[in-house]
């Protein structure tokens, strides 16, 4: 009798192309754009499900959502949920019709499936009375059929879930979108004896949250390929490297590798930007969770400090060692015994030796040329590297940065370096600056609602930046002040108004002598048209306290 029911059953009855609107398989998109070049890195493949999931023109980066959740976010109760989407598995099981697809559909699609996918999972399989065929037949129907993501993540971890269940293939072409990286991983290292390789695959190919997902899970790893990759490019990330860097450091065995009579250039490098990664601290383990950072920076150092002049380093090794210095420091004075710094291992001997091989990295001869040709560079991020280095060696970048920021005033980061300038020559000049080139009209078209989170939007954001420069300044710039306060974007008009309210802070709202024309009459004036403008009534309430003479 049973195997005349399982003759019945059948995905055919579904009825997928009418319940899905005939919308493409996700599975079979990934498989055609990605599957052409494998290897290579795709950081921003669009999904066919990209416009259902928009709001207000804005979407998640591939794996962020999934990412967020998982590590800084408090999963709500929705036990209800789980038990939902486990009764409309179990019905498709028990029938397949595509009334129960659609059911499922909608309970998956209404909010990302990570935050239920352990109930869900654990009461399918506790139960113990499911067709593991039906079950491993409808799970790979999910992955490769479906045209939305929660319903793929759902279908890739029930096959992991299935012992002896084999679909490394699937697995690894699905999950070579960033997307889905973490449940082909998760998938795959529960299915497979041995996944280091799988999972290494899938880490060298994504760049994002995905390398994120398949490194952590590379912490067992016993194989020499994998962890020399590690400590020289598998910390390296496009999300933030202080989410990897402590894990490769550990795994990897970056300390024991530093200590070798000879290393190789990719082996400096690394660690040069796991040091940075760790001494940046972030939202992952720090320098302080580093059991082995003083024999790994002895280490490392040692291998700096000795290198023949002739073989210039990367101006990224000055930097560390900047910041190692200023971990450890102080220099020119004479070190004190630090208590924390001792029960991290950090003695006095190591530290002093450690400082001195900062200084004589340091006075390499090759940081001004590399310096003078960075601040050239159209790279950004070789840009940035060598302004820190300027600024750490006294070199003057202005002029580099005012050429950025007339290539592209709506958004260039140089306009915070401009705007830091101590000389009040200089100061005025970047304000000057901005009244030419940024387009105020279009940014104070009066007040609104906008998260201002778009790319129009981020000039906005460049004039906030100039508004907040002038915080210690009261009355300068009140053009611009007025031209932020009337900005769409709530958070422009809120930075505007920190800085009339420590303006008035400072006692110039009242009796006390105007500075740059700044008076009580311009301050209530200022205000009082704010108020009247505002549609935020958090904001206008604020602006109101401070109209008052009150703080908030």
């Amino acid at each position: 009798m049973r195997s005349s029911q399982v003759q019945l059953w059948s995905l055919d009855k579904l009825d997928a192309p009418r319940v899905w609107a005939g919308r493409p398989s996700i599975y079979e998109h990934v498989e055609r754009e990605l599957g052409a070049s494998p290897g290579e890195v795709h950081l921003d493949l669009a999904l066919p499900d990209d416009e259902q999931r928009a709001r207000g023109g804005l979407r998640w980066a591939a794996g962020a959502l999934d990412g967020v959740i998982g590590r800084h976010t408090q999963v709500e109760d929705e036990r209800l949920r789980a038990k939902q989407i486990v009764k409309a598995v179990r019905d498709l099981l028990g029938s397949a019709t595509p009334a129960y697809l659609e059911h499922l559909t909608r309970l998956l699609t209404r909010a990302p499936v990570l935050g239920v996918l352990d109930d869900v999972l654990a009461e399918l399989v506790g139960n113990g009375n499911l067709d593991p065929d039906r079950f491993h037949e409808l799970a790979l129907f999910l992955v490769r059929a479906a045209p939305d993501r929660e319903v793929v993540k759902l279908g890739i971890s029930m096959l992991g879930v299935l012992v002896g269940c084999d679909e490394r293939e699937t697995l690894l072409t699905i999950g070579r979108h960033e997307e889905f990286t973490l449940f082909s991983t998760v998938a795959l290292a529960s299915t497979l004896e041995h996944a280091d390789r799988e999972l290494w695959e899938l880490a060298k190919g994504a760049r994002g949250w995905g390398r994120i997902h398949a490194v952590e899970r590379l912490a067992d790893t016993k194989d020499p390929e994998i962890l020399a990759w590690l400590v020289r490019d598998g910390f390296r990330n496009d999300v933030m490297d202080e989410y990897l860097a402590h894990t490769c450091a550990m795994v990897g065995d970056l300390a024991g590798a530093l200590e070798a009579d000879i290393v190789d250039d990719p082996l400096l490098d690394g660690a040069a930007g796991i040091f940075s990664a760790l001494l940046n601290g972030g939202p992952a383990e720090d320098i302080e969770d580093y059991e082995h950072a003083p024999r790994a920076a002895a280490a490392y150092l040692r291998h700096l400090a000795r290198r023949p002049e002739h073989r210039p380093l990367d101006l990224a090794h000055l930097l560390v060692a900047e910041q190692l210095r200023e971990f450890i420091g102080p220099v020119g004075e004479e070190l004190e015994d630090d208590e924390t710094l001792r029960e991290l291992g950090w003695t006095l001997d190591i530290r002093r030796a450690v400082l001195d091989m900062c200084a004589r990295v340091a006075a390499r001869p090759e940081w001004e040329a590399l310096v003078h040709a960075g601040l050239e560079a159209e790279s950004l991020e070789r840009f940035h590297q060598a302004d820190a280095a300027a600024q750490l060696l006294d070199i003057d970048a202005w002029d580099h940065h005012l050429r950025r920021v007339e290539a592209n005033p709506r958004s260039s980061p140089s306009w915070f370096r401009l705007l830091q300038a101590e000389e009040p020559d200089r100061f005025a000049q970047a304000l000057e600056l901005a009244r030419r080139l940024l387009p105020i009209t279009e940014i104070a078209t009066g007040p609104a609602h906008e998260s201002g989170l778009q790319p129009q939007y981020d000039v906005h954001d460049t004039l906030l930046v100039v508004v907040q420069s002038l915080v210690d300044d009261p009355g300068r710039g009140l053009d611009l002040v007025e031209a932020a306060l009337q900005s769409p974007v709530t958070r422009v008009r809120r930075g505007a108004l920190l800085v009339v309210a420590s303006w008035c802070d400072e006692g110039l709202i009242g009796d006390g002598a105007p500075v740059n024309g700044w008076t009580h009459a311009k301050a209530q004036a200022l205000l009082e048209r704010a108020v009247e403008r505002e549609v935020d009534e958090e904001l206008e309430a604020d602006m109101a306290k401070v109209l008052e003479g009150l703080s908030f």
